[in-house]
């Protein structure tokens, strides 16, 4: 049993899934991405969850995730990176704010050096973070909920910002991430965010019995940690408020990756393709 571990909240215990995801990837041929940190992480939780009740627990420590998650989860990782890259190249001095951190090692993998960043989750996530990885000047960890304002004077450096929220929104009620996007017009006054999003659709049917059973058997959720929170297409924010402009999307599809396998059949149905998606939006 790890204590920590076993404390984490059912939508933050997703994050190891992530997290072993990202270290199978690294260690696989012609890797999508590398994140030698995420394999060091894994490998030590790994042993201490041996013998865990949990259902994700038991699945890393036995391989039973299906490749294809891992390839899925690499793929977003990946896009992530590049939409930080780009970002920091317009803005070298610029701030990212990391919504939902989990155990996310992106800073790692893309620092250049004259960034600030904001790493914000739960206090039991971020206690796990301290144990693998160090704060410094640029880099600050924040405790709490994004959906209190504490953290804002915090990571308030003047920006420019870039917003991340990489498997956040999904899991929160549409009336949080409407006053979410509000306090960081209030208080941010320009922002960039990127946001993975959930289809309303798949979200409304996420909530039968049969889907929560399919996502416990699956994935090992919790019914607490299936999507909630879903919109029908990329330019729903611009209905809350004009000044949320939607800039451009991504899907798991579009990379044409060849270790999707079969799953790239999926990219010539629109249903099937936006299940799950990101968003890149100009809050100002």
């Amino acid at each position: 049993m790890n204590k920590p571990l076993d404390s984490l909240s059912a939508v933050s215990g997703t994050m190891l899934i992530t997290l072993n995801a990202r270290a199978i990837e690294t260690q696989s041929e012609d890797p999508i991405i590398q994140d030698p940190k995420a394999v060091e992480i894994i490998n030590i939780f790994k042993k201490e969850i041996a013998g865990s009740d949990n259902p994700i627990h038991r699945k890393i420590v036995k391989g039973r995730y299906n490749p294809k998650l891992g390839v899925t989860m690499a793929l977003r990782s990946r896009r992530f990176d590049r939409y930080v890259q780009a970002f920091l190249e317009r803005h070298p001095a610029g701030t990212v704010i990391n919504f939902g951190c989990g155990l996310d090692t992106r800073f790692d993998r893309i620092d250049n050096g004259k960034m600030r960043w904001f790493d914000i989750d739960f206090a039991p996530v971020i206690a796990l973070r301290r144990r693998f990885m160090e704060e410094n000047e640029r880099r600050k960890f924040i405790e709490g909920s994004i959906l209190e304002p504490q953290w804002i004077e915090i990571a308030k450096t003047g920006g420019p910002y870039l917003i991340l929220a990489e498997g956040v929104f999904m899991y929160l009620k549409e009336e949080d991430v409407k006053n979410l996007l509000r306090m960081i017009k209030e208080n941010l006054g320009k922002a960039e965010l990127v946001c993975e999003v959930y289809n309303s659709y798949w979200a409304e049917r996420a909530k039968s019995k049969y889907m929560q059973f399919k996502f416990k058997r699956q994935l090992g959720f919790a019914s607490d940690a299936v999507p909630s929170f879903g919109i029908p297409d990329g330019h729903y924010f611009e209905t809350w408020d004009k000044a949320y402009k939607f800039l451009d999307e991504w899907t798991y599809f579009d990379d044409r990756e060849k270790k999707l396998g079969w799953f790239n059949w999926f990219a010539g149905i629109k249903l099937m393709r936006m299940v799950q998606w990101t968003v890149h939006y100009m809050i100002s």
